[in-house]
């Protein structure tokens, strides 16, 4: 086994300037941990919070990049849940190492074996967005929300809400900044799409969410959005902020909080998964196995070579919507 390898590495928190292509050794593992050959690795909004040191989490620097990615387990720990894996083509999730690399380590925990439909692309974007998008409809259904309310409702885990909505019987209420986006979500079967950039915007929404009975929110964007969408929902709704695509700052009517009891918390993916018992983690991954992959596809627009990760980080970056962007580290 080599020691060393290439990965696109985070040197400084400033962006993509902070990134520079090099060598760096193979991690080392622990008993709960596997190795894993990268096939494919992909880019989050996550990760781009990341580079600017704007994430939940930090890393000791240099550090490889990415979090979600999709590879064949090479070495593992001595857990038993560790040795399971060895030899499989996994999904995983490697927040504390990076993903951005020709070889990563994840724990155990957070690896899903793959089945032989799903593709080394499908992989790679297998985690982060279907298993959130799952826990939305989870919560909504466990709050006895009639229907949801998303934004960024074109983005890539917009768009599995959507079809997931249609498979739950859960009317998605999704808010688009675009007409293009507009038509794409109706292409995927989406029936309830608000445009923020209408002059009747906050009046449209608010009496769709009172139509449907929505009273759950999951929004990706806060700044000047997250006030007036938080304002159509009705008395009693909760909204769930799990992105910061319109800015760090964000407005509220305090109207909404004392006299309308509705309800804003933070939806972190990471700490979601923590609450759940292991049937519950088992009955999710049974469910994304069935579903992604098949009927529930996510759009990829681009692959790059890991020497091209700014390039790559530059195209998803100023075209979100047109799918997800992959690296490639075996194409070197």
């Amino acid at each position: 086994m080599q020691k060393t390898m290439k990965a696109a590495l985070i040197t400084n928190y400033s962006g993509v300037s902070g990134i520079e292509f090099g060598e760096t050794p193979v991690p080392q593992i622990t008993s709960g941990e596997v190795l894993i050959q990268v096939h494919a690795a992909s880019i989050n909004p996550a990760d781009l919070l990341f580079l600017h040191g704007n994430y939940g989490m930090t890393r000791a620097l240099p550090s490889v990049g990415g979090m979600e990615g999709c590879g064949t387990v090479i070495a593992t720990g001595s857990s038993l849940a560790a040795r399971m894996l060895k030899g499989k083509r996994v999904a995983f999730v490697s927040e504390g190492f990076g993903s951005w690399s020709e070889y990563t380590k994840a724990s155990a925990m957070t690896c899903m074996v793959l089945p032989n439909h799903v593709t080394d692309e499908q992989g790679a974007v297998f985690f982060v967005n279907p298993a959130s998008a799952m826990a939305m409809v989870k919560i909504a259904k466990k709050l006895k929300s009639k229907a949801i309310v998303q934004t960024a409702g074109a983005s890539a885990l917009g768009r599995i809400l959507t079809k997931l909505g249609s498979e739950h019987g859960i009317p998605i209420i999704s808010i688009v900044r675009k007409s293009e986006q507009e038509q794409l979500l109706r292409e995927l079967g989406g029936q309830h799409i608000m445009n923020s950039s209408s002059a009747t915007f906050e009046q449209d929404l608010k009496m769709k969410c009172h139509q449907l009975g929505a009273t759950v929110c999951f929004d990706a964007v806060g700044g000047e959005l997250t006030g007036p969408v938080l304002s159509a929902l009705p008395d009693g709704s909760s909204l769930f902020q799990y992105g910061l695509l319109g800015g760090h700052q964000t407005t509220i009517n305090a109207d909404d909080l004392v006299f309308r009891r509705k309800r804003i918390s933070g939806f972190w993916a990471s700490d979601w998964v923590k609450t759940q018992s292991i049937f519950e983690l088992l009955a999710l991954q049974g469910a994304m196995k069935k579903s992604i992959g098949s009927h529930i596809q996510t759009e990829i627009s681009q692959t790059y070579n890991l020497h091209q990760t700014v390039d790559a980080i530059e195209h998803y970056t100023a075209s979100m919507t047109s799918g997800k962007v992959l690296l490639l580290p075996a194409s070197r």
